[in-house]
């Protein structure tokens, strides 16, 4: 509550006015510890605060962080800053998530190879010449990038698991006409293609079905594969992300589940609040990494 004086023409008078007790950052703690009560109580949440990261580096060098940074550009900012703060980066390993997937894998009797994005396009063109039932619909492109985007697009955010994709199809049955019946053909489009693609390949389709079999196999080890595969890490964290993927949140959702190694994730801040919200949805499924195929 504050007492304003206010004067007019030689008039004074006096108003109360009663002002929010509870300022901007404020609020953002309050929204920050509700996210927080969500999750797990290894994962802690950061938004903005850059430093922190750097400072735990330099005041636990005795421990070993494992650095997943999926754009390598953010890797290459965090070495110069350590470079700059002549802080030795011993204590620290830089990778991105396709890396810890693929290290994972390399301990188990499974495939690491992956299909590449222009056999993957080629592959598309004939599915869409042989099969184009699998795949027909108004909304779906008739192009193979065009539909190779809507394939990434529902990988991201369901990684094909099947808690999300109903989750993912109740919503689009929601929005209105016509936008309900292309939404939902463009989800089964994924699907589909999916699903073809995997019956051409012996190979991984992309980089994100690596990350999802590692997932299933540091679960169905119950976290011996990633002690096995990282046994000096005694932390993780999740750095330089915009948005978060399906197949991150269930590397975080395993890994937490599974061993005692605490993680943090560092958001930006401009995005930092809707992803921090947005965090506890992607963490309540069932077994991460499961998918709707049968592999």
């Amino acid at each position: 509550m504050i007492s304003v004086t206010v004067r007019d023409r030689g008039s004074v008078s006096s108003r109360v006015l009663h002002l929010d007790p509870v300022s901007p950052a404020d609020r953002r703690n309050q929204m920050m510890g509700t996210v927080q009560s969500r999750l797990p109580k290894d994962l802690t949440l950061h938004v903005g605060h850059e430093e922190s990261l750097l400072d735990r580096i330099r005041e636990e060098s005795a421990s070993k962080e494992l650095v997943l940074a999926p754009v390598e550009l953010h890797r290459r900012n965090i070495q110069r800053r350590l470079r700059e703060a002549r802080t030795s980066k011993d204590g620290v390993e830089f990778l991105d998530p396709t890396d810890v997937g693929t290290e994972l894998l390399r301990n188990t009797d499974r495939l690491t190879k992956t299909i590449d994005r222009i056999d993957r396009l080629s592959m598309i063109r004939s599915i869409h010449t042989e099969e184009q039932q699998s795949v027909v619909g108004a909304a779906v492109p008739a192009d193979a990038q065009a539909v190779e985007q809507v394939r990434t697009e529902i990988e991201n955010v369901t990684g094909f698991h099947p808690e999300r994709l109903a989750r993912i199809r109740e919503a689009a049955r929601n929005h209105p006409v016509p936008v309900d019946a292309d939404s939902i053909e463009l989800i089964e489009a994924a699907v589909s293609i999916e699903r073809a693609l995997r019956k051409q390949t012996e190979k991984h389709v992309s980089e994100v079905e690596i990350v999802r079999h590692a997932i299933r196999a540091v679960r169905e080890s119950r976290g011996e594969l990633w002690q096995t595969t990282f046994p000096e890490i005694t932390r993780l964290s999740l750095v330089g992300v915009s948005s978060i993927s399906a197949a991150q949140a269930d590397l975080l959702h395993v890994l937490l589940g599974t061993s005692s190694v605490p993680v943090h994730v560092h958001f930006r801040r401009g995005t930092g609040s809707y992803l921090s919200r947005r965090l506890p949805e992607l963490f309540d499924i069932d077994a991460p990494g499961e998918v709707v195929f049968e592999s």
